[in-house]
């Protein structure tokens, strides 16, 4: 037990960093691609991916009916989730919608809380406050967004915000869901990211792109759309669903703290970025607030 648990928190953390690979997008958005082409591209390099994963392993991609009509809402919570976030994009800065979008780790808490009955301690509540204080200081720069219209930011916020929540209803629901209680991480991935991906593949074939670049031409926008297919989806979605069977989602969702440190080290690494001594602060907090929340639920697993 305390093997799974220690595999599911180190899976927790390497899905958030993995999805800390998302920033490469600017690659893409800098040749001209919308958010819904990005998007398209990432979910299908994703079932491309999962699918060969699947036939790698010889697992059967049956499911029974009621399983599939829960991925399929998966999917839709899934995309929706990473639609409303980039058009969020465009109505406030990038660092605000981040910090805005870490709600989620709080809502997954107040659902397992009114719903399913799960009861935090003062210093877990406490350790989760600390986390989202450290994104907080990690993201939000001082002056971005203020000149923006209220309008905009009113539009920009309730965006993220529905992004969150979403986001917390799939995690909450790949655990809770009895009806996907046999379906293993990886098919459950496929599903969820095949049924998600027609989010975006269907409005460009009814609608065009107005204008916007839609087939992948040169070396580097291809070495980009699969690299945002492989990390920040399959790698990301197949080990958040083996961290949430194995540490369950309130854990789960503030590993999700290590996704803006890992896009932190990704603006080091491509885009030369030098962190300020708060970068290094926040991080630390975040490292400490998750702690105290893993150490306090091996405590009471212990106990039980």
């Amino acid at each position: 037990m305390e093997r799974n648990a220690t595999k599911g928190i180190l899976f927790g953390a390497l899905s958030a960093a993995s999805y800390g690979v998302n920033p490469v997008a600017l690659y893409l958005y800098q040749d001209g691609f919308s958010s819904i082409t990005v998007l398209m591209y990432r979910y299908i390099f994703a079932v491309i991916f999962m699918a060969i994963l699947l036939l790698a392993k010889k697992e059967s991609f049956r499911c029974t009916s009621a399983e599939l009509k829960r991925m399929v809402l998966m999917g839709i919570f899934f995309s929706f989730s990473s639609l409303t976030l980039f058009e969020s994009y465009r109505h406030i800065a990038v660092s605000i919608s981040s910090t805005l979008l870490f709600s989620y780790p709080a809502f997954v808490a107040i659902i397992m809380t009114l719903i399913y009955g799960e009861k935090l301690s003062k210093l877990q509540i406490a350790g989760i406050a600390m986390v989202v204080v450290g994104v907080y200081l990690l993201n939000v720069k001082p002056g971005e967004g203020e000149e923006r219209p209220l309008s905009e930011t009113l539009i920009g916020v309730t965006l993220v915000i529905v992004s969150s929540l979403m986001y917390a209803i799939y995690i909450v629901a790949t655990k809770q869901d009895k009806a996907l209680a046999n379906v293993s991480s990886l098919k459950l991935s496929f599903y969820s990211i095949l049924f998600g991906s027609f989010v975006f593949i269907l409005p460009p074939l009814f609608t065009g792109t107005d204008g916007t670049p839609f087939l992948l031409t040169t070396s580097k926008q291809w070495l980009s759309a699969i690299s945002l297919g492989l990390f920040p989806t399959l790698i990301s979605v197949t080990l958040l669903a083996y961290a949430i069977r194995y540490v369950g989602p309130t854990i789960t969702a503030l590993l999700g703290a290590f996704e803006p440190i890992a896009a932190v080290l990704i603006g080091i690494l491509l885009f030369g970025e030098r962190p300020s001594t708060l970068s290094y602060i926040s991080m630390l907090i975040i490292f400490f607030g998750i702690s105290i929340v893993i150490l306090r639920d091996r405590q009471k697993a212990k106990k039980a």
